[in-house]
């Protein structure tokens, strides 16, 4: 699935920049290794708000559960791509 990824990566580079708002936040801090608590504490936002960006941030990047578990190291390097 990671290849696919790559291979797509015009795609996926788009998708990104369809997230805005506090999404954008959330995988900025995401980026810099923050935790979900962190984020939350950082933008003064509770704990399951920041569940809900985080995967509003995975469904943007088209990044569905698996057993990889490797949705937030996906969506880390396509905001940093």
């Amino acid at each position: 699935m990671l290849k696919d990824r790559i291979a797509r990566v015009e795609e996926f580079l788009d998708t990104l920049s369809r997230v805005a708002g506090r999404e954008r936040e959330t995988l900025q801090l995401m980026a810099r290794g923050y935790t979900n608590g962190e984020i939350a504490a950082k933008l003064t936002i509770t704990g399951r708000s920041v569940h809900k960006h985080v995967g509003n941030v995975f469904a943007t990047l088209d990044l569905p559960p698996s057993d990889s578990g490797h949705r937030r190291v996906l969506a880390v390097l396509a905001y940093l791509g």
